[in-house]
């Protein structure tokens, strides 16, 4: 189910546009779709409140993209009253204020004053992302790094360029320009709370970025190292519950016991755990993960897959981070035991027999399990042969021990050969020289 209430409420930019708009594409069921689509609408035309009519952003962009899903998914203009009239003011309004900034530009470019050139840039920018233009606004936001002086000047840049990078997909992009910020932020005094602030929405914006890449391994670091002090100022982005939630799925997905066992106790540098506060849910599937308590682990994760389907940075990796979670608690579940029950191991899972039998013979097939299934028996039993890396290894040491005592044995027969042996205290003829002597005469 999806809580609209906290889309409009967490998020704030074209974030809150960008995540409806996703659930508007991505939901199965039209009265879904419809319901996005009318919070979209109202935030790109304005949201009444007590005092006046403030809308949210004023991204034609954004609106166009609402009237071409509006189409493909058969709503009619009259279920969502999207307006092309209101579309064309928009654009109207934003071609006059974009003569304004430019004209406002040339008279700063004639000052050469690099504080106001700089402040333009980032007006103009601002102005180009807020109507949906996100190429002309990282163009905007680079150029501003030419008249930068001062190191905050340098990590308030980057922090924009990292934003519309995300937005525009260029994952890439994002760990480039996020790294010269982060080098230029240890230089800073770490006193200072924008430090801090600053550091999060980078390793937060890192971490999103990896988990759209697939790396869900360095995500899981990331976003779980991430300190509290990021709180709200991100929410142009992501909110506080989008950490916790990407956190805990790549964590689930990729970590080890003892990894996970530092998460929940708050051993690394971060704040996780003040991040799991906005995402009670998860936290307990993280817990009942790690206790190995994979019926209520597995019964909350199925209860919110088709939420987090539409997600916008989870929905195209959901089925695979579901993946990697299942197969990791399967192969942690069979672990300790010479033979398992399937019926149990079903139980256990939320699935059938065959279901479980199914992936577990494919955990096999992927050489993630040592064991064969028995069909008749319904059971699971552990193969406690080697495997043929492990033959493989001792081979090798078996080789190396022989080939060390081969080279200590005829190193000490030439000794002897040549006369060159040592006498213990003056007694020539003690029992390891007899042997010796045995041995050259032999």
């Amino acid at each position: 189910m999806i809580d609209f209430d906290v889309i409009l409420s967490q998020y704030t930019g074209n974030a809150v546009v960008d995540r409806l708009l996703c659930v508007a594409e991505r939901a199965e069921e039209d009265a879904v779709a419809v319901e996005a689509l009318a919070h979209a609408k109202r935030a790109l035309e304005g949201k009444v409140d007590e005092f006046s009519l403030t809308p949210v952003t004023s991204n034609g962009v954004a609106y166009e993209r609402a009237m071409a899903i509006a189409s493909t998914r058969g709503v009619s203009s009259s279920a969502v009253a999207l307006s092309r009239e209101w579309c064309e003011a928009n654009a109207a309004r934003a071609d006059a204020e974009l003569e304004r900034l430019e004209s406002s530009l040339a008279d700063s470019r004639a000052e050469r004053v690099r504080e106001n050139l700089r402040m333009q840039y980032v007006e103009l920018g601002d102005h180009y992302y807020d109507r949906g233009d996100l190429r002309n606004a990282l163009t905007c936001y680079v150029r501003t790094r030419e008249y930068c002086s001062t190191p905050n000047h340098i990590v308030f840049t980057s922090l924009n360029v990292v934003a519309v990078c995300l937005e525009c997909e260029h994952f890439s992009q994002v760990h480039l320009h996020a790294n010269k910020a982060m080098s230029l932020l240890d230089t800073m005094d770490d006193q200072d709370e924008s430090v801090h602030v600053a550091r999060a929405k980078l390793a937060c914006a890192c971490g999103i970025a990896d988990l759209r890449l697939g790396r869900f391994k360095e995500a899981a670091r990331r976003l779980t190292e991430i300190p509290v002090e990021i709180g709200t100022s991100f929410a142009n982005v992501c909110a506080a519950r989008d950490v916790a939630t990407y956190g805990t799925l790549c964590a689930l997905a990729t970590f080890h016991r003892q990894e996970l066992r530092s998460v929940l106790s708050n051993a690394q540098s971060g704040a996780f755990r003040a991040h799991l506060e906005a995402a009670s849910d998860l936290r307990e599937v993280l817990h009942n993960f790690y206790n190995s308590k994979y019926t209520a682990c597995f019964s909350t994760l199925d209860s919110v897959r088709s939420t987090l389907a539409l997600d916008i940075h989870l929905g195209a990796h959901i089925d695979a981070l579901y993946k990697c979670i299942r197969d990791r608690a399967l192969i942690q579940f069979v672990k300790p035991y010479v033979t398992v029950d399937l019926t149990k191991a079903a139980s256990s899972f939320n699935a059938t027999t065959e279901e479980i039998q199914d992936e577990l013979a494919r955990l096999i097939k992927d050489g993630n399990i040592r064991a064969r299934i028995d069909g008749n028996a319904k059971a699971l039993r552990i193969i406690d042969e080697p495997s043929t890396s492990t033959i493989l290894e001792h081979m090798v040491a078996d080789g190396e021990t022989f080939e060390d005592e081969t080279r200590a044995a005829l190193l000490r027969l030439a000794l002897l050969r040549n006369d060159v042996v040592v006498r213990d205290g003056g007694r020539p003829h003690d029992d390891r020289h007899r042997r010796a002597q045995a041995l050259t005469d032999g």
